[in-house]
C-alpha cells in the first residue's frame, strides 16, 4: 500500500506501514528509544543542574518528570512499570526537531516500551508518529493509522510537539548539551534500587 500525504495550509500528514518507512525520515526507524531526547530528568544534581538553568530561562516548569502532578520518581517509577503492562499500548509522539535531534514528547509510554521490549526496542518496534519540523510547515508522520482522524487531534498534536521546538529556538537545549531517555531511565533505576522498590 502506497503512503498516503495530505496537504494543509499549516502542516503535511503523511500516512504509513510499518513496512514501508518514507525515505525522509528513515533513518530514525532504527533509533533506540534510550537514543532519544527527554524533555526531563530524575532529580536535581550537579550533572542535571544545567537542565533546570536552561529551563528556568525558556520558563518550562516540568523538567522533573511527573512534577506537574507533584509526584515524586518513585511514584512514577511504579506508574510506568504498570504502563508496561498494559494491554492496551498507547502511541508515542516523536518530535524532529530543526536540528535533527529526535526527541520523546511521550516520557512515560517511551520509558515503559523499554521495561515491556528492552533496552534493544527501537523507534520502529512501538506504536508511534512523528512530528517533524525540519521543513517550512511541520510534517506529521502516522504510522499504521494512529494519530486520530481529526483535525482537532491534529492540530493538539501539533502545538504540543511545537512546544518543544519553540523552547529549542529559545536556548533551551543547545546543540551540545543532551539528556536521553537512556540517562533517565538508569536514573530512575538507581532511585528505584535505593529505595528497594525493586
Amino acid at each position: 500500500m502506497n503512503n498516503i500525504i495530505k496537504e494543509n495550509e499549516c502542516f503535511s500528514y503523511v500516512a504509513f506501514k510499518n513496512s514501508n518507512w518514507p525515505l525522509e525520515i528513515l533513518l530514525y526507524r532504527d533509533v533506540l528509544l534510550i537514543n532519544t531526547e527527554s524533555k526531563h530528568v530524575a532529580f536535581k544534581n550537579d550533572a542535571t543542574n544545567i537542565f533546570f538553568k536552561l529551563s528556568e530561562q525558556v520558563e518550562y516548569e516540568n523538567t522533573i518528570l511527573g512534577i506537574h502532578r507533584t509526584s515524586i520518581i518513585k511514584n512514577e517509577y511504579m506508574r510506568i512499570k504498570n504502563m508496561s503492562q498494559s494491554p492496551c499500548l498507547r502511541a508515542v509522539r516523536f518530535v524532529i526537531t530543526k536540528d535533527n535531534h529526535i526527541w520523546s514528547d511521550n516520557t512515560h509510554w517511551t520509558l515503559a516500551y523499554i521495561y515491556k521490549y528492552g533496552m534493544d526496542a527501537r523507534i520502529a518496534d512501538i506504536p508511534l508518529y512523528i512530528v517533524d519540523f525540519r521543513n517550512k510547515s511541520p510534517v506529521i508522520y502516522d504510522c499504521e493509522g494512529v494519530v486520530f482522524d481529526s483535525l482537532s487531534d491534529i492540530k493538539k498534536a501539533l502545538v504540543a510537539a511545537n512546544s518543544i521546538q519553540e523552547r529549542l529556538n529559545l536556548g533551551w537545549r543547545p546543540q551540545n548539551i543532551s539528556y536521553t531517555i537512556g540517562q533517565l531511565y538508569f536514573d530512575i533505576e538507581k532511585i528505584a534500587k535505593e529505595e528497594n522498590i525493586l
